[in-house]
């Protein structure tokens, strides 16, 4: 699937592990880079509901239209549907509950 990035800073924590350690902490750049992984290996949007570890779900309320993936407990990564089936936009990663 063809993955894009809503910012340059989201594309840099993918490309360098470095960066993203320095702005979410290890185990959540790791769960990152290994979540892009996913996405890029995956055929379709649909088959992303098939990856159980994801948890994808739709999101509600001012975030409706967009895609929630688990990253760890706390941190989820922000995902919208593209041009096509075959197209996710990574729009943001957050700590859900905001501590």
């Amino acid at each position: 699937m063809e993955v894009t990035f809503k910012t340059q800073k989201l594309r840099r924590c993918y490309e360098n592990m470095g960066e993203a350690s320095q702005r979410w902490g290890g185990p959540v750049a790791r769960k990152y880079i290994n979540r892009v992984d996913n996405l890029h290996a995956a055929s379709n949007f649909q088959m992303l509901y098939q990856i159980r570890a994801l948890r994808l779900h739709p999101l509600k309320g001012s975030k409706k239209g967009d895609f929630s993936i688990n990253l760890t407990n706390r941190w989820r990564m922000i995902i919208r549907k593209g041009i096509s089936e075959e197209h996710i936009i990574i729009v943001e990663v957050s700590n859900h509950y905001g501590d």
